[in-house]
């Protein structure tokens, strides 16, 4: 009878790729508020690739289950508490961690872009957002991650990594990640998780077809999605003189 102890065991991580949605203004369409995709990442503070940015994350500790290891850590090390999260995979390359063998169980995670804090004692330097941008090119289709200064941080073509400067093996789950948002939102509504309580459809439009990369006029898209939308008595103001009826998720929408 073969015993536990008989067998090498790896170390265990969880990590998160946690996206929201920031808002910026844009003087090119009048003013207009334009909603952007960000993806949370850390510096790390510690050996190995100490200074380069990676996924919020750590390792499970004793009594702990994966999700409970994944929310620890982004409070920790970002401030973010009680995000949605979904489990994207294992990732268990043998050489992923200079450190010996670890896997790690990634986790998709959802918030609203907020004001991010490292704690002290963290591994993590500091926690930052970067710009998402996902286009169509000649090659096909790109996914990029930059910081505030322009700078790449992945780069990926088709679904392909075509470089990066992020620790680990972080830039692979970060494009499965983007995958399994994407899927989430075209499937499952995923979407609203990603809005306030209140919110215009323009809002909504914006992200979604950043994620999707399916573009509609304002109409249609209205249209795809009114018996999934309740409208309320209040209204924003997007841009000078210019409000917008405000709506929120219908009930059992998820």
């Amino acid at each position: 009878m073969s015993r536990i102890e008989d067998y090498a065991r790896p170390s265990v991580a969880a990590d998160a790729v946690v996206f929201g949605i920031d808002t910026a203004q844009a003087e090119s369409r009048g003013g207009l508020k334009q909603r952007k995709l960000k993806l949370l990442l850390i510096r790390r503070g510690e050996a190995p690739f100490t200074g380069s940015f990676a996924l919020p994350g750590g390792f499970l500790r004793m009594g702990e289950t994966l999700e409970q290891a994944a929310r620890r850590e982004l409070r920790e090390e970002a401030g973010v508490c009680d995000p949605k999260l979904i489990q994207i995979g294992t990732f268990s390359k043998p050489e992923r961690d200079p450190r010996g063998w670890v896997l790690s169980c990634a986790f998709l995670a959802l918030t609203r872009t907020v004001t991010l804090s490292t704690a002290a004692g963290s591994d993590a330097a500091e926690a930052c957002w970067m710009q998402v941008t996902c286009t169509e090119t000649d090659a096909g289709e790109s996914l990029a991650v930059t910081d505030d200064a322009g700078n790449t941080l992945l780069y990926a073509e088709n679904g392909s990594i075509r470089n990066h400067a992020l620790a680990f093996d972080h830039a692979e789950i970060i494009l499965e990640g983007f995958r399994r948002l994407r899927d989430e939102v075209l499937y499952h509504d995923l979407i609203f998780d990603l809005m306030p309580e209140l919110f215009a459809v323009s809002d909504l439009q914006q992200p979604y077809e950043i994620i999707t990369g399916i573009h509609t006029s304002p109409q249609n898209f209205r249209k795809k999605f009114a018996s999934k939308l309740v409208e309320t008595e209040y209204y924003n103001e997007t841009a000078a003189h210019r409000t917008a009826k405000l709506y929120r998720r219908k009930d059992g929408i998820t």
